[in-house]
């Protein structure tokens, strides 16, 4: 495959993003204020960070570096999507909140499916706070353009939980304000460090005397070599095309033409759909499929289903996010070596970027009737104490800077952590918008990378159809356009 960079440039101007929080800017607002109940802001903890309604709200209390916001007493309504596993992470962050604010009672509802907060927003009655994640997930874009999510700028000048001497900001990894901002606007928090990766059994490479590509004409020779042993080189779920999407298609155009190429998708560049790095991956995809490289049934698997089946060893690749470990905990058998990998890169140059940024994003809902106690629960769930925590029951990190220092967890972890550190040494990954700022779109575009590789569309008519869809979202007054 030969690697061609795209000339295609962006002609719509950047969006500007806010001037990232500081511990001045805190310490002069709370000095204007005074160490005084806060009356005149209905009991937030800086100007304009109103608490929306009263029903549950906290009264106010003096201002310090223990207590930004001035939360006294009242409840906290948050929402948590729960997967089946009960979120125990949140026990702990809990405790702490409820230890430091023992007036104030945490009420942490885990629920299977968000979607039923969108009626609360529609009555104007939403949570103090929410993390946006799992089956049903809001649309965060709409609720942004519509002012149904507050800033987050005060929290992230106020000072952090463990050090007092810095902000919340500056206690975190670089990469949180950008994965946040939509249109301007810092309005999520992403705590998680996520990562995609192509997973396989050191182990049983080992065993077959199969040596790990790095470039993408070794993968299909060892592609070839494994199905002529009677095992399927790939396996993903069908069921979520995001993971084929974000796990392999993403970052092989990247790696073939550049990360520019999607920001001139997400820009909506004339005729962005068409540009020869897609098109080159787009045929690189399609040979998985017409030479019976995927194993067969995975468009009717879920991703556990189909993680089962890369566990028994029906198939050698797998692309899912740094959850794979946690996820299927219970089902890995003995002696399995599960090691995360980069996508192999016709671009050498490229081989070790891979998708990672910060995710399980939580918002703060304008109307929330308690801002300060969402704000300051977001402080606790930032502390070295709860991100730790996070690490030990779901082995995977925060974006809590020094929190995971010698932390020792497992195999598959310490593997995932040394691709993200290769990788960034590469470039920082610069997350595809798209599918966050276009619905309607990537609901189409994904379709149509699912019949790609599993049904009976070839390349030009998966270009025509993605480049379809992006045409009419450009079109479409209606829509709220942003860049990047």
């Amino acid at each position: 495959m030969s690697v061609a960079r795209n000339s295609l440039s962006s002609t719509r101007p950047a969006t500007r993003s806010a001037s990232p929080a500081s511990r001045r800017t805190f310490l002069g607002l709370a000095g204007t204020l005074g160490a005084v109940g806060l009356s005149a802001c209905a009991t937030s903890g800086v100007p304009d960070a109103g608490a929306g309604g009263s029903d549950g709200g906290s009264d106010a209390a003096a201002i310090s570096p223990e207590n930004p916001f001035g939360v006294a007493s009242g409840e906290l309504k948050t929402f948590v999507f729960d997967g089946g596993g009960g979120v125990p992470y949140l026990d702990l962050t809990e405790q702490l909140f409820e230890e430091a604010h023992p007036d104030l009672d945490a009420d942490i509802v885990r629920t299977e499916d968000l979607s039923t907060l969108q009626p609360q927003f529609v009555n104007g009655t939403p949570p103090d706070l929410f993390q946006n994640s799992g089956a049903g997930s809001l649309d965060i874009t709409s609720l942004s353009s519509n002012d149904q999510l507050a800033s987050l700028e005060d929290l992230m000048a106020a000072p952090s939980w463990d050090d007092p001497e810095i902000t919340v900001e500056e206690s975190l990894n670089p990469g949180v304000r950008e994965a946040g901002t939509v249109d301007g606007t810092l309005v999520g928090l992403n705590t998680v460090q996520y990562a995609w990766a192509i997973w396989h059994d050191a182990a049983f490479l080992e065993e077959k005397g199969w040596e790990l590509p790095t470039t993408w004409d070794e993968l299909m020779s060892l592609s070839a070599t494994i199905k002529a042993d009677g095992i399927y080189p790939w396996a993903f779920t069908g069921m979520h095309a995001n993971y084929p999407d974000e796990g392999i298609f993403q970052p092989l155009v990247a790696k073939i033409g550049g990360q520019e190429v999607w920001k001139n998708i997400d820009n909506l560049e004339d005729g962005a759909w068409q540009q020869d790095a897609v098109r080159e991956a787009a045929e690189a995809l399609l040979q998985l499929r017409t030479d019976e490289l995927i194993l067969p049934g995975v468009a009717q698997m879920t991703h556990v289903q189909s993680q089962t089946a890369w566990l028994n060893h029906e198939a050698v690749f797998i692309p899912v996010g740094a959850w794979l470990e946690n996820e299927m905990k219970s089902a890995i058998p003995e002696g399995f070596r599960m090691t995360a990998a980069a996508l192999p890169s016709p671009d050498p140059a490229l081989a070790d970027l891979t998708p990672n940024n910060p995710g399980a994003g939580w918002y703060v809902p304008e109307a929330a009737a308690n801002k300060p106690a969402a704000f300051e629960f977001l402080r606790v769930l930032l502390s070295k104490e709860s991100s730790r925590n996070y690490a030990e029951l779901s082995n995977s990190v925060t974006m809590v800077a020094g929190a995971h220092d010698d932390q020792q967890l497992s195999e598959p972890f310490t593997t995932l952590t040394e691709m993200i550190d290769r990788s960034n040494a590469v470039e920082p990954w610069q997350v595809v918008k798209y599918p966050t700022w276009y619905p309607a779109m990537v609901e189409e575009t994904r379709a149509a990378l699912l019949a790609l590789l599993l049904d009976d569309l070839d390349v030009d008519g998966f270009l025509n159809r993605c480049q379809a869809a992006a045409d009419r979202t450009a079109g479409d007054d209606a829509i709220a356009k942003q860049t990047r």
